[in-house]
């Protein structure tokens, strides 16, 4: 089972007119020819980050990879699906410095998975999705 979160549309749009609004004070300023190489350079740069800020859950029957996290499947303990207010007390006022956090801010639900592993000091895994209930169905024996 694999889920990958990618900017929503809503702030792909923004990105692109932060971008637009850097090519108009470029050309306004500059001229033609810095505003085609800014233009490569906007482009290029939001295509990347567009593609490595993507967050990918990845579940198998042996680990759960989340990002380039992964634990094996036998060291998860107790796992809970968190609604909105849940994620946003976990994220905020709740926050524990130890948790590994893998977290996009437009995704309001999300995973808790308690860590069973004596030797690993990270107490749970805070993780955002958009179908928690899913990854809970097949993690859960």
């Amino acid at each position: 089972m694999r889920e990958i979160m990618r900017w929503p549309i809503w702030l792909t749009l923004l990105i692109i007119c932060l971008d637009l609004s850097i090519l108009l004070a470029i050309w306004a300023s500059l001229g033609n020819q810095a505003t085609l190489v800014t233009a490569i350079i906007l482009t290029a740069s939001t295509i990347y980050f567009y593609y490595v800020t993507s967050l990918t859950l990845e579940l198998t029957t042996e680990r759960l990879k989340v990002g380039r996290a992964n634990i094996e499947v036998k060291y998860l303990g107790k796992i809970e699906v968190l609604s909105k207010e849940d994620m946003l007390f976990h994220r905020g006022a709740g926050i524990n410095p130890q948790a590994f956090l893998a977290l996009r801010f437009w995704i309001k639900t999300g995973l808790k998975i308690e860590i069973a592993d004596p030797r690993d000091p990270t107490p749970f895994w805070l993780i955002s999705s958009k179908n928690p209930e899913r990854f809970l169905e097949r993690l859960t024996p």
